[in-house]
């Protein structure tokens, strides 16, 4: 969300399942469905999420992202059309910055 820490649990189960260039989110009641366009000879790498089913369906979402071990920082502008420069997010601004903490699959 832009520029709030929420309570864990508003999103005890929410994430992200990313497999090639497709991701499903879950969270807060939704899901979110689309594909990922990414270019990593940018600094910071950048990163179009392409919603193609939920709430968000036909928009596309500027992003840049990190990925250090298991922690993804993506710092995302949920409107307009300026992609952020930098991974801060400021009331008012239109920008989220999440940190996604990797999770193995369970063992099959």
């Amino acid at each position: 969300m832009e520029a709030q820490d929420l309570p864990p649990n508003t999103i005890a189960n929410a994430g992200i399942v990313v497999k090639a260039n497709r991701f499903t989110s879950l969270g807060m009641g939704k899901v979110y469905e689309g594909a990922l366009q990414l270019d990593p000879s940018t600094n910071p790498r950048q990163l179009n999420m392409h919603f193609d089913a939920g709430p968000e369906k036909g928009n596309t979402n500027l992003c840049i992202h990190e990925l250090a071990g298991d922690v993804w920082k993506l710092c995302i502008a949920t409107e307009g059309s300026e992609r952020p420069s930098a991974f801060i997010s400021t009331p008012g601004t239109g920008i989220a910055l999440e940190m996604i903490q990797r999770v193995k699959p369970p063992a099959q």
